[in-house]
């Protein structure tokens, strides 16, 4: 591995531990001697445990029922257009693979 531009493009394979066993040692020997490439792997990485802790974290009810009551005034077409929070419950629970509460 020669540029620190391969390496970036490499980082989400050899995170995911989906990158080839010679490419991840190529990649491991550029960061033995690459102090930017250091940073941006620890930057990278805890991005994204920051966002899967993100993900986890519950809407408390009493902020769930008010963006719901806005988002239905305000947004033609939004399911719970009464305030009803199950449809937002659903979507969320849906996009992030969590089960509604």
């Amino acid at each position: 591995m020669q540029h620190c531009k391969e390496c970036v493009e490499l980082l989400g394979e050899y995170i995911e531990g989906t990158l080839s066993p010679e490419r991840a040692k190529a990649l491991e020997d550029h960061l033995s001697f690459c102090p930017p490439c250091i940073t941006f792997v620890r930057t990278y990485r805890a991005t994204r445990k920051l966002c899967r802790h993100a993900l986890a974290a519950e809407m408390p009810q009493e902020l769930m029922s008010s963006l719901s009551s806005f988002l239905g005034k305000h947004v033609p077409g939004f399911p719970c257009s009464k305030g009803d929070t199950a449809a937002v419950q659903e979507t969320a629970a849906a996009d992030t693979g969590r089960k509604k509460v």
